[in-house]
């Protein structure tokens, strides 16, 4: 893609770290919200481009592709291309659900050393890190605070 190989844009994911860092260490920076979108934004690009290449341009046969069950799949992403664009996707992702964790945290009035473990666990293990937020954190600090959320951040959590 873009005269460069997978090999030498792989680096160029290692982004998604400034983001974490960002929702991590920078939650109440004004632009937080702006760069991890941007960073989510590149990276779906990113795919966008990866698989067209892939499906589109790319000399080389996609193997067979199926869904219906785990050997397809790991034939699928045995494609190094498509293990790339793979994990393009994952990281992708992954960084916007740890922005709506943060980002609904604050609006729900949850303290941000609550939030600060599960951010890097939504990194490492996405929907985890998820359930744990909307599972436990949530309802545990409805429980607590009585679910109260005030002002424009209430607006915001609707």
């Amino acid at each position: 893609m873009i005269g460069a190989t997978d090999e030498e844009l792989f680096p160029a994911l290692n982004l998604v770290f400034v983001g974490y860092a960002c929702l991590i260490f920078l939650p109440q920076w004004r632009h937080t919200p702006a760069l991890t979108l941007t960073v989510v934004t590149l990276y779906s690009a990113i795919y966008a481009l990866l698989l067209v290449h892939r499906l589109a341009l790319s000399p080389t046969p996609l193997p067979p592709i199926s869904f219906d069950s785990l050997d397809h799949i790991a034939v699928l992403f045995a494609d190094r291309a498509v293990l790339f664009a793979g994990w393009d996707h994952y990281i992708a992702f992954d960084l916007f659900v740890a922005r709506h964790v943060l980002l609904d945290s604050q609006a729900r009035g949850i303290p941000h050393l609550v939030v600060v473990g599960i951010v890097p666990l939504v990194l490492l293990a996405g929907p985890a890190g998820f359930v744990l937020y909307m599972v436990v954190v949530v309802p545990l600090h409805a429980a607590l605070c009585g679910g109260v959320v005030s002002g424009e951040k209430a607006a915001k959590a609707a």
